[in-house]
């Protein structure tokens, strides 16, 4: 005889339970990984120029000239070797020289690890061809890198080529990193005008704490275009008063700035005028001894000539 068909009860559905919950034990479920960035397709940003100004207009004036004028070059960080993750960069570069994402992306590692010479010299090969960058911030952060660092090993002529290859930005915050640096740059190539005119716009609206110091900032390169005479008189207008403390000092700063050049001029002719004094010497020293030498000679030769 034929079993009768299975009917549904309560009591099957509970005897089931254990199965079906061991087929979905030993059931692997498959997630969707979380949604990131292709590591190819990531550039990292890289620091623009005085970034931070709102937060320097806080300080003293003394300490923002400390901080932020400049009487040597940059200098690099003494380290034992490049970190790793920096070597996969520079391997990236070597195999895709022409990249200018990994370009970017070498000299924002050269940077962390205090390397701007090397970041300098990554970041020139993509500097003609920093149009091709689609976004605009990327591009300009390039830019505005390769003209500071060109700026800081006082290649002026090439931070003026650089910078006038950057396109005003419209964002404020990058708009003040802009001005500032084309003072600086222009002013160090000796363009009184366009130095004045650059800095003008950096305090064009600002209020006299922000005015001081931006002229905190800039002073030596205004001073070597002649410009800081003017540019300390439109901040005294602003001011209202020619004796204000904060301009009296970055003044007094400017002046002891060139007492310095004098003195370390005057020192580096001392030092040459002993070295050609102890060539001399040396030449004067030098002729006597073969002067005697050859009297020496010429009696040897009398003598040996008398006993013949």
């Amino acid at each position: 005889a034929c079993e009768p068909p299975c009917r549904p009860s309560r009591a099957f559905g509970t005897a089931c339970l254990p199965a079906m919950s061991l087929v979905a034990a030993e059931t692997e479920v498959q997630s969707a990984p979380p949604a990131t960035k292709k590591e190819d397709e990531t550039w990292e940003e890289l620091p623009i120029y005085m970034a931070g100004f709102e937060r320097v207009c806080d300080e003293a004036v003394i300490d923002v000239m400390k901080m932020f004028t400049r009487s040597s070059k940059i200098k690099s960080v003494q380290i034992p070797s490049i970190s790793n993750i920096t070597m996969t960069h520079k391997d990236g570069v070597m195999k895709d020289p022409y990249n200018l994402r990994k370009i970017n992306n070498l000299a924002y590692h050269y940077l962390r690890e205090g390397q701007h010479e090397m970041a300098l010299n990554v970041l020139m090969r993509g500097w003609k061809r920093a149009g091709e960058i689609t976004d605009e911030i990327i591009r300009l952060r390039f830019l505005m890198k390769v003209c500071e660092l060109s700026f800081g090993y006082w290649k002026y002529k090439q931070a003026l080529a650089v910078f006038r290859d950057i396109s005003e930005p419209s964002d404020p915050k990058h708009r003040k990193s802009y001005l500032l640096l084309g003072t600086q740059v222009w002013s160090s190539n000796g363009d009184l005008q366009q130095g004045l005119k650059f800095f003008q716009r950096c305090i064009d609206g600002e209020p006299l704490q922000v005015a001081t110091r931006t002229l905190a900032v800039t002073v030596l390169e205004l001073k070597k275009a002649g410009a800081f005479e003017a540019a300390k008189s439109t901040v005294e207008n602003l001011a209202g008063i020619n004796d204000h403390p904060d301009i009296m000092m970055i003044s007094e700063f400017a002046e002891s700035a060139g007492d310095s050049k004098k003195v370390l001029s005057r020192g580096q002719n001392d030092q040459r005028n002993m070295i050609i004094a102890a060539v001399t010497a040396s030449m004067f020293f030098l002729m006597l001894m073969l002067y005697w030498l050859e009297s020496r000679s010429l009696a040897a030769m009398d003598w040996t000539a008398k006993s013949k």
